[in-house]
């Protein structure tokens, strides 16, 4: 399948996702009760009825915050080496851009941010640690772009570093990951830019609260 005809099918799972959700999300609520120090993060692993495979992640930042969450869901596709990652929802928004995180961007990310963990385990921890702190508007997607081992690439900045990738009809493919310790020159300063504008925990829970 194409990338575009992937991101057709998640469409269509969206409301399986949102009723599992919907049920389990009680193991999150007891977990933040009993919870003594926060903020605290409840990661599942979903199956759709279509056979899609989702990781779902749910982040508290405080306990008066325990009714207002962010969610993030990633559907998984096996490959020959590794998983591909596509962001399907994150707080919310009905619809994301579409992003797809291609296995290397695993691999680089494990190496470059000190983590020991694999396949499936990895990527869990990678969706925990930049659930709603994910850049995803317009003028990252269309135009902005930097210079790295000699090609352009575009980029989208997230609380650990950086995704770098390209665009493939409308869809930010991105092919690896970087730290903002590697930046160098202009890079430190698109990088540093990008990364102030971070949307935060936080900063989703308070958006939902004022709906």
């Amino acid at each position: 399948m194409t990338y575009e005809e992937v991101f057709r099918e998640l469409a269509q799972d969206r409301d399986n996702v949102a009723r599992w959700y919907g049920h389990r999300s009680r193991e999150y609520r007891r977990k933040a009760l009993k919870a003594r120090a926060f903020p605290i993060t409840w990661t599942a692993d979903y199956l759709s009825p279509r056979k899609n495979r989702y990781i779902i992640c749910t982040q508290c930042t405080r306990r008066d915050y325990i009714r207002y969450h962010a969610l993030t869901a990633v559907a998984l596709r096996k490959e020959e080496k590794g998983y591909s990652v596509y962001l399907t929802y994150i707080g919310s928004n009905t619809m994301i851009k579409p992003t797809v995180l291609l296995p290397h961007v695993f691999d680089r990310y494990a190496e470059r941010a000190g983590v020991n963990k694999t396949g499936t385990e990895l990527i869990a921890h990678f969706v925990s640690k930049v659930s709603g702190g994910t850049i995803l508007d317009d003028e990252h997607l269309a135009g902005r772009s930097v210079r790295y081992k000699g090609r352009d690439h575009m980029f989208i900045a997230i609380s650990e570093g950086v995704l770098l990738g390209d665009k493939e009809h409308g869809i930010f493919v991105a092919r690896t990951f970087i730290t903002y310790d590697m930046a160098t020159g202009l890079q430190r300063e698109q990088f540093e830019e990008a990364k102030g504008k971070l949307f935060s925990v936080e900063d989703e829970i308070r958006y939902v609260r004022n709906i």
